[in-house]
């Protein structure tokens, strides 16, 4: 799909989807990731992707 990511930022909220990822990531230390299921750290390259969009984009990520 050639508007996937227009799709997403119209349909989604990149910034809440990231801090929901990262409290299931917290909440769960100590135990192993499929103990931590949903919780992956997919967010972590969410953020790094998201470096090399423009200044407007980023904002919806951090």
């Amino acid at each position: 799909m050639n508007n996937i990511f227009e799709i997403l930022m119209e349909k989604g909220n990149p910034k809440l989807a990231i801090r929901y990822a990262k409290r299931i990531i917290k909440d769960g230390q100590g135990k192993t990731p499929t103990e931590i299921a949903p919780g992956t750290k997919v967010y972590e390259l969410v953020e790094e992707l998201a470096k090399y969009l423009s200044e407007e984009r980023i904002r919806n990520f951090m």
